[in-house]
């Protein structure tokens, strides 16, 4: 996938995300061939809590980032639409602002 694609596929997730309620502070970036999720705190730092790997087309495969740093799939597959409810329904506890603190 070309980087052009990759950083319009990161924007689109991005609004996709902020759609789905209070995740102004959850961006996405293009990295290494993936889409990586973040979450900022209020003083500014910033989590990886996911990626969507892209799998061909326009579908994409979604991982969760665990504490020991290591990516674990996630039953999420599809577009990118797809991919933003399952990160807000299966992650949502950690793209809480309340949770962030």
């Amino acid at each position: 996938m070309r980087s052009s694609d990759l950083t319009f596929a990161a924007l689109s997730l991005q609004e996709l995300i902020r759609r789905r309620g209070s995740y102004d502070h959850v961006g996405v970036k293009p990295r290494a061939g993936h889409l990586i999720i973040e979450v900022a705190d209020p003083d500014g730092e910033s989590w990886v809590v996911a990626r969507a790997t892209p799998l061909g087309g326009t579908e994409y495969g979604l991982s969760f980032r665990t504490s020991s740093g290591r990516w674990e799939p996630m039953p999420v597959s599809g577009s990118l639409e797809e991919n933003a409810e399952g990160v807000v329904g299966l992650l949502g506890p950690y793209l809480d602002p309340a949770n962030l603190r």
